[in-house]
């Protein structure tokens, strides 16, 4: 969980869903619920926020970077990050982040608000093979198409050019 640790962001869902599958939750941020978080899940290890090469280094340590945020969120870039370390990510399925993630291929996505289904996704990422096949794929998928700042331009300018073609019509 790379994130600040607020209760819009799922940190108790994660938490619980870990417990229940018998993995680790492992937080890098801080926030006003970080303490309720440690109070209730002792087995948790709240990192705090961390310098961004440290960041880096625990998400490419990471079996997964869990998403587990309640609210509609656009395009994280924590997703993307995760993607480009090769981290599998596993996503709930209203997060615009399921968006960079294929199901199954490169990351997992769960119910959102659902502990139970979380806790399945963390299971199956038990398995080595799983990681290192999805590890490969969101590697190969991120670095095969980046989202570099020239071709968000040119994709976004694309965008309006259809809309303006269209209005013309």
């Amino acid at each position: 969980f790379v994130a600040c640790i607020s209760p819009e962001k799922g940190p108790f869902l994660f938490a619980e869903a870990a417990r229940k599958a018998g993995v680790a939750a492992v937080f890098v941020g801080d926030g006003p619920a970080a303490a309720e978080v440690q109070a209730r899940y002792p087995e948790a290890k709240v990192l705090g926020w961390q310098k961004p090469e440290a960041a880096r280094a625990a998400l490419r340590k990471a079996r997964a970077l869990v998403f587990p945020s309640l609210w509609y969120e656009g395009q994280p870039l924590t997703v993307l990050e995760a993607k480009a370390s090769g981290t599998p990510v596993v996503v709930s399925d209203v997060c615009a982040g399921r968006e960079s993630i294929v199901d199954g291929e490169m990351g997992l996505w769960f119910k959102s608000g659902d502990a139970d289904d979380l806790a399945r996704a963390l299971v199956a990422l038990k398995d080595d093979a799983t990681v290192r096949r999805m590890s490969k794929a969101a590697y190969e998928d991120y670095w095969r198409d980046p989202p570099t700042l020239e071709r968000h331009i040119e994709r976004l300018l694309a965008v309006y050019a259809t809309m303006l073609a269209a209005r013309a019509a």
